[in-house]
């Protein structure tokens, strides 16, 4: 068993042997989203299963996709980066994940300052991020706008705090 970029041999030859079985390509994967099982719960959340090695802890999920097969994979750190052939860059990846999800869970919590037509703003990373109440609340952010959250309606403060983060600090692949 020999290790490469802190992966044996092994668990690489298992990835493989699953690709295989599945008539995947083994390698020339690249990774088109990353998201976080743990999003904005409040610290009780589900984890996800790697489809490739079958490990049940994934928590930052990483989206593999190739032109050359007919659906996208949804696997774990290692996973990705034995797909794509650079473990380094999907570990660079969900460094990155854990360094926003720390954001996020500070954003929420940060003081809004209210606005002379009863809307709320706060300054973020050199942006001016905007909740507004009419008959709904609406996040506006950097020429942006959204008046939902994860697919629904915005209903409550949390959650346009949290569409106001998506806004400002977007995941980028």
């Amino acid at each position: 068993m020999s290790i490469k970029n802190g992966v044996d041999s092994a668990y690489i030859a298992r990835c493989h042997k699953v690709l295989r079985e599945w008539g995947a390509p083994l390698s020339d994967w690249h990774c088109v989203y990353v998201y976080d099982m743990a999003d904005d719960d409040g610290g009780v959340y589900d984890l996800a299963t790697c489809e490739l090695c079958g490990c049940s802890k994934v928590r930052y999920v990483h989206v593999m996709r190739h032109d050359q097969y007919f659906e996208d994979i949804e696997v774990g750190c290692i996973c990705a980066g034995i797909m794509e052939g650079d473990i380094l860059a999907a570990k660079e990846r969900e460094r990155l994940m854990k360094n926003r999800a720390k954001r996020k869970q500070n954003f929420v919590r940060r003081k809004w300052k209210q606005t002379r037509d009863g809307g709320y703003f706060t300054n973020y990373r050199g942006k001016q991020v905007f909740i507004k109440l009419s008959n709904r609340y609406i996040v506006t952010c950097d020429g942006k706008q959204t008046c939902s959250y994860k697919n629904r309606p915005i209903d409550n403060f949390l959650s346009a705090a949290y569409a106001a983060f998506d806004l400002a600090d977007p995941i980028e692949i």
